[in-house]
């Protein structure tokens, strides 16, 4: 019997050296594969944050401008430490306080303005508040006005009056008598429903004495018109009498003979307004405030409050657990790759040695 190998040796060579290639990619292949659940695992222990931070709070770490966890490249990392270094205290510019008057109403009427002058200083309002308080019983200059329609040059006006005041902004009433401070004329006209009564004295057929002077009986009464408006004692430039006429006949009073006549005319009259004025008290009641807080313009600070400038380090760990699975995780997936390298190896030996077993020929 003769043995006949099929291959020789150079093709059998050739031959092992084609498939050990292609073994050898497969297992670099399974190797890289492997090794991807490792790349993260070189990443940093610690990672540090920091940042600058202004506080009106002097204790304050700047715990609350970090997160508790964050996450870096696909690694979560925990909150280790903070280090805080006080780097400046900047102290309030000028501050200044501006309460508006008790008031019970609208607030939008006593809300603050958005800028004041004060002692040739310009400030801006940074806060504003509204507050409940209980006013004082207080006493106050007050005024209140009565307006006097047809006042005539005869009429004196009230040196005392019963008036109103009125608190606007508490809303409060009070009655009380006040006295005049001045008069304010705010118009006048001619009245021309004016009328008065003459009496004439020593009437006789031929005349009749109107005060001390005689007048001649049968000429017309208006002819005298400005005497009698001296014997009324009315000044010419606020009466004018346009018509005289008797009104009945002579008849004797007291042993003189009397008769009545009835002047007709204008007077001028005006409407004054009376201002009276004095101390009031008003009683102590509910009301609100509007406060507003202003800072001068340029300082630093716009607060009223010491500021804290700080440097804040936070320093981050990378989490234990996260760390562990990845190691157990690694050594997991090494071993399996080489589990399967040296069964592949074993399985290329096996069919190695099968290849070189030669084949008998009849």
């Amino acid at each position: 019997m003769i043995w006949i190998c099929r291959l020789t040796k150079r093709d059998m060579i050739k031959e092992i050296a084609k498939k050990t290639k292609r073994h050898i990619a497969f297992l670099t292949f399974l190797f890289l594969m492997a090794g991807q659940e490792n790349l993260s695992y070189g990443a940093e222990k610690t990672v540090e944050i920091r940042k600058e931070i202004r506080t009106s709070t002097k204790d304050d770490e700047g715990s609350s401008q970090f997160e508790e966890t964050i996450e870096k490249k696909g690694v979560k990392y925990q909150l280790k430490s903070l280090q805080t270094d006080l780097v400046e205290i900047i102290h309030p510019g000028n501050v200044l306080i501006i309460d508006s008057a008790p008031f019970v109403g609208r607030p939008e009427e006593y809300a603050p303005q958005i800028t004041v002058l004060e002692e040739d200083k310009k400030y801006h309002l940074t806060a504003s508040e509204i507050m409940d308080i209980q006013t004082d019983e207080k006493t106050e200059y007050s005024e209140s006005t009565i307006l006097y329609e047809g006042v005539e040059y005869i009429d004196r006006m009230p040196e005392v009056a019963p008036v109103q005041v009125i608190n606007e902004d508490l809303k409060i009433k009070q009655a009380v008598e006040l006295p005049v401070v001045f008069q304010v004329e705010e118009s006048s006209y001619w009245d021309y429903d004016f009328t008065f009564p003459i009496k004439v004295s020593g009437y006789q057929e031929d005349s009749y004495l109107l005060g001390n002077k005689e007048i001649p009986n049968g000429v017309p009464l208006i002819d005298y018109a400005e005497e009698f408006l001296k014997y009324l004692n009315l000044p010419r430039d606020y009466y004018e009498i346009t018509s005289i006429a008797w009104t009945g006949e002579p008849e004797e009073q007291n042993g003189d003979m009397i008769r009545s006549a009835q002047a007709r005319g204008r007077k001028l009259v005006k409407n004054i307004r009376g201002v009276y004025g004095g101390e009031v008290t008003f009683p102590s009641v509910r009301a609100r405030v509007y406060r507003g807080t202003y800072v001068e313009d340029g300082a630093e600070n716009q607060t009223d409050q010491l500021i804290y400038k700080k440097n804040v380090t936070a320093v981050y760990e990378r989490q234990a657990r996260n760390g562990l699975l990845k190691i157990l995780r690694y050594i997991l997936t090494r071993t399996i790759a080489l589990v399967v390298f040296l069964l592949l190896l074993i399985v290329i030996l096996i069919f190695l040695r099968k290849k070189k077993r030669p084949v008998p020929v009849d």
